[in-house]
């Protein structure tokens, strides 16, 4: 929790950062397609080149995607094993772990350039054509918003719980099973008590100011389409076009 980089907002004023949420959004729905498709190292080069470049221009530090990448180090040296005791050719075993840190890596773009809010309003407008078969759109665009702020308050309170435990000397590496299973209490049920009360505050907050799921709801920032999505979004569509040819044609 401590190292985890969910909602690491840099706040710039990147080319990527004035991109409208919902752009971000299906732009990284097209690269996953062209990741899971591409099977050639010359189309993984490819993607490497598209995602370096919009790193380079994110203006956000590259020492930040390196540190998303090395949370999945136990993943993709599993994976790496894995395959060796199976007998999976290291051709393979590359290009599945090359996917692999596409996947992280474009993902962290997403979180890094886009605030909590604005990934809410994407996921919204991603939904919104689902009210045609009845689904409330509304009330779990509500849901996502406060989830996403919620979650990084509720690890900065692990964070501190955790700490507060070390500093009266519990140690979560050593000790017993037993020992183990109190820490994880230790942890989690001050978690759960002030994740109540948060919930608790959110929702009398809400109530007073007459919160209604029925009524239509206003955005401050002003998420109009412009130049530079449709060429963020028309981009990706042409290299999926071509690498989808690429991998019909060999």
């Amino acid at each position: 929790m401590r190292n985890g980089r969910f909602s690491r907002y840099y706040n710039n004023n990147s080319p990527i950062h004035r991109l409208n949420p919902l752009c971000k959004i299906l732009a990284l729905l097209v690269f996953v397609i062209m990741v899971l498709v591409s099977s050639h190292v010359k189309a993984i080069i490819s993607l490497f080149l598209i995602l370096s470049f919009i790193i380079t221009i994110s203006d956000v530090p590259f020492i930040s995607f390196f540190k998303s990448l090395m949370s999945m180090k136990f993943l993709i040296v599993f994976i790496f094993l894995i395959n060796l005791i199976f007998g999976v050719s290291v051709y393979s075993s590359f290009v599945m772990i090359s996917k692999i840190v596409l996947l992280v890596m474009y993902s962290s773009i997403l979180l890094y350039t886009t605030t909590t809010n604005s990934l809410a309003y994407g996921f919204s407008s991603f939904l919104r054509p689902l009210c045609i078969f009845g689904l409330p759109v509304s009330k779990i665009s509500m849901a996502i918003s406060l989830s996403l702020n919620f979650i990084p308050s509720l690890f900065a309170s692990s964070d501190k719980i955790i700490r507060s435990q070390m500093s009266r000397g519990f140690n979560y590496s050593d000790g017993s099973f037993k020992d183990r299973i109190v820490g994880i209490k230790s942890i989690f049920i001050p978690m759960f008590v002030s994740s109540i009360k948060r919930a608790d505050a959110i929702s009398d907050a809400m109530e007073v100011k007459n919160f209604n799921f029925h009524s239509d709801r206003s955005d401050i920032v002003d998420y109009r389409w412009r130049f530079n999505d449709f060429y963020m979004l028309a981009s990706h569509l042409v290299l999926f076009v071509l690498i989808l040819v690429k991998e019909v044609v060999m």
